[in-house]
């Protein structure tokens, strides 16, 4: 292609000795730089599409990098999951919820052993509450030394556990006998079911907790999920359209004055290639 200053829309003049060694792209550089000087438009289409490309190499860059997190977020997920124990694959939240509403399913024989304290309304209803609270206490305990390994503590915890159940047995049998008069058997009996009750919760509650993936499992699925949701890959797309709509937009703009500018002689093919390495290389100083 052959490009030269012009006077006039279709009235070029022979370029000067110095620019007849240039490249295509160099002329078309040059016959850019001369449009964007006298168009207003031209020059407005060129510096949107310079910062539109600006955007959409910034956030292709985001998405390679949130691309690479999520490679690693993954891969220390399977790593961590590898590490737990086979049998730990309840959902760490819904575990967590699981053991919560058996800690609150204890509020009934809690209740009935705080009455063997014979206090106030108010005062038994605290009374449950710690209970429960002590309860569901005692299988976050149970499960965090068992994980922890920590023998020593556990088996303190089990034993502290048995001789509170003993407490809540022999605090409901007395109630029965004295307050409400039953028979020996059948307080016994009653007092038992209510603590094996309790006891019960307690056990179904501290293997739900065993059972949940481990805390650095979770975390790491976690991370996953949430460099899957970023949606830095879809910015990083709809930028790319945008930028490629405002590339399109200016080489209309640049390819149009151009063509009215360039000798009849041109060789249009490698016109159109020489505008748009040029458009490429101006976008991107």
């Amino acid at each position: 292609m052959t490009l030269h200053p012009v006077t006039g829309p279709g009235n070029p003049v022979d370029p000067p000795s110095g620019q007849r060694g240039q490249s295509p792209v160099s002329r078309a550089i040059q016959a850019i730089g001369t449009l964007l000087s006298e168009s207003p438009l031209a020059n407005e289409q060129f510096q949107e599409a310079r910062h539109d490309k600006a955007e959409a190499d910034r956030l292709a860059h985001e998405a390679a990098q949130s691309g690479v997190r999520k490679a690693d977020a993954v891969a220390r997920a399977a790593a961590e999951r590898r590490k737990a124990d086979p049998h730990e694959r309840i959902n760490r939240p819904f575990g967590t919820g699981l053991a919560i509403a058996l800690a609150a399913l204890d509020a009934l024989p809690a209740y009935w052993s705080a009455e063997a304290f014979g206090l106030s309304q108010d005062s038994t209803l605290v009374l449950t509450a710690l209970l429960c609270a002590a309860l569901g206490g005692g299988m976050w305990l149970l499960d965090l030394f068992a994980r922890q390994r920590r023998r020593a503590a556990l088996r303190l915890l089990e034993g502290t556990l048995a001789a509170g159940f003993i407490g809540m047995f022999v605090l409901r049998f007395d109630y029965l006998q004295v307050t409400v008069g039953e028979d020996a058997v059948s307080s016994a009996i009653e007092a038992l079911a209510l603590t094996a009750i309790s006891a019960a919760l307690v056990a179904v509650g501290y293997v739900v907790l065993s059972h949940r993936t481990p805390k650095a499992v979770a975390d790491a699925e976690r991370a996953v999920q949430q460099t899957a949701q970023s949606g830095a890959q879809e910015a990083a797309a709809a930028a790319r359209a945008h930028a490629a709509r405002s590339r399109a937009a200016l080489e209309d703009t640049v390819v149009t004055w151009i063509l009215s500018h360039q000798p009849a002689d041109a060789d249009y093919e490698q016109f159109l290639e020489a505008t748009g390495q040029a458009i490429d290389i101006l976008l991107s100083r």
